[in-house]
């Protein structure tokens, strides 16, 4: 997606090609808009705010942005990801009930 005055972050992340990518778009707090794309693990939805690795300081410590969700266009990630972390609550919940029945 290409809007007007879009910036896009490079998160020079190293991505395992198992965990997939991530997209948000967000507004800045000078009312422009910014797309990162990180790997899957480095993106959470946390209090009402989106947090994600953007990158590291000089001494190599994760830099972390968090932007409320009102400022946030859209979050793009991976349909295999989130595949996966279906079926891992399907099988945990399955394990469950079987458990409880014997």
């Amino acid at each position: 997606m290409d809007l007007p005055g879009m910036v896009d972050i490079d998160t020079d992340t190293e991505s395992d090609l198992e965990l997939g990518k991530a997209t948000i778009v967000y507004e800045t707090a000078t009312g422009d808009l910014e797309r990162a794309t990180v790997d899957n693990d480095h993106i959470a939805y946390f209090q009402g705010h989106w947090l994600f690795a953007y990158g590291t300081d000089s001494d190599g410590n994760d830099v972390v942005r968090r932007v409320p969700r009102e400022r946030v266009r859209l979050v793009e990630r991976s349909v295999e990801e989130i595949e996966e972390r279906f079926e891992t609550a399907v099988d945990e919940a399955k394990g469950k009930l079987e458990n409880l029945v014997d």
